[in-house]
C-alpha cells in the first residue's frame, strides 16, 4: 500500500510538470503564454527554478525549452545542427528574466516563449515521495528516477545507501562510490542524450549561447535536495569548470565532482567525506 501510494504521488506530480504530456497545467502555459490559478506544485518548482537560474547567473533556464525543440527538430529531420542564424533568433525567446510567478497567475512574457522542467521536476517529484514515504512509516528509502537519487528515512541515517558516479568517458564504469545517508544526489552528463558520436552536441544547452557546454563532461553534485541537485548539476555543466567549481564550493550542504572534457576531475574537499 505504502508502495502504491508512493507511485500515485509520481504519477500525479507528472501529470502537472511534464512537458511531453498533452493538457498538464505546464503544456498549456507554454501553449497560452500563461496560465491562472496554477496549482501550487507547479508555482513552487517554477518558483524554486527562478531561484536556480539567479544564483547560476541564467546557466540554468527553464525556458530553453525553444532551444531543445529546435535542435531535436533538426537533428531528427537532417542529422545536423541547426544553421547559427536560427539559434541567434530562437535564444531571443530565451530569458528566464521574463516569467512572472505568483499564487494567481504565471505569465510569459516573451513572445513564443516555452518551459521545460525536464532539469529539476524529477528532483522534486523524488523530494516528494520521499517525504510521503517517510510520512507513511517508511524507514530506510532510496528512490533512484533515472539518475536522480534521494535517500531518506532514519534507517539511511544508521546504514547509508552506496551509490556509484559513473566515469563519463566510460559510461559502464564508475569513478566513484558516494554512501547516501539522508543526501541526495543527481549526475548531468554529454554522454546521457548526445546527438553526435563526439557528444558535442547533446542534450544541454547554454541559455545564454545556444550552444552545449564544450568544457565540461559530467557533473555529480550530492546535496540535501534531490530537486537542487538536479537543477545545479545542470547548471554547472553549463557554467563550466571554473564557475561551476567555485559556485559549488560556496553552497552549503553541497558537495560534487566535475569531470572535463579533457578526462580532470574536480572534486569538492567535503565529498572525500562521502567516498566509500
Amino acid at each position: 500500500e505504502m508502495v502504491r501510494n508512493a507511485f500515485g504521488q509520481m504519477e500525479r506530480l507528472e501529470g502537472i510538470l511534464s512537458r511531453h504530456r498533452r493538457d498538464t497545467p505546464l503544456d498549456r502555459l507554454n501553449e497560452k503564454g500563461f496560465i491562472e490559478t496554477p496549482p501550487p506544485e507547479l508555482v513552487e518548482v517554477m518558483g524554486r527554478a527562478l531561484t536556480y537560474s539567479s544564483m547560476t547567473d541564467g546557466a540554468f533556464d527553464v525556458t530553453v525549452a525553444p532551444l531543445l525543440e529546435l535542435y531535436a527538430s533538426h537533428f531528427e529531420a537532417s542529422n545536423r545542427p541547426p544553421p547559427d542564424h536560427e539559434v541567434e533568433r530562437i535564444l531571443e525567446s530565451v530569458d528566464y528574466r521574463k516569467v512572472q510567478v505568483d499564487e494567481d497567475a504565471i505569465v510569459l512574457e516573451g513572445s513564443e516563449m516555452k518551459v521545460t522542467l525536464d532539469g529539476i521536476a524529477k528532483g522534486y517529484i523524488v523530494d516528494q515521495t520521499v517525504r510521503a514515504l517517510v510520512d507513511d512509516g517508511a524507514e530506510r528509502i532510496l528512490i533512484n528516477a533515472g539518475g536522480d537519487m534521494a535517500s531518506g528515512g532514519d534507517g539511511s541515517l544508521e546504514d547509508p545507501w552506496t551509490v556509484g558516479v559513473r566515469d563519463p568517458a566510460e559510461p559502464q564504469g564508475l569513478l566513484a562510490n558516494v554512501r547516501l545517508g539522508g543526501e541526495c544526489i543527481a549526475t548531468s552528463g554529454d554522454y546521457m542524450q548526445a546527438f553526435t558520436h563526439d557528444r558535442r552536441f547533446h542534450h544541454i544547452i547554454d541559455p545564454r549561447t545556444g550552444y552545449s557546454p564544450s568544457q565540461a563532461s559530467a557533473v555529480t553534485v550530492v546535496t540535501t535536495s534531490a530537486m537542487e541537485a538536479d537543477a545545479l548539476s545542470t547548471g554547472i555543466m553549463v557554467l563550466g569548470p571554473v564557475e561551476g567549481f567555485q559556485l559549488m564550493k560556496r553552497l552549503e550542504d553541497t558537495e560534487g565532482m566535475i569531470v572535463t572534457k579533457g578526462g580532470e576531475s574536480m572534486t569538492t574537499p567535503g565529498l572525500d567525506n562521502l567516498a566509500v
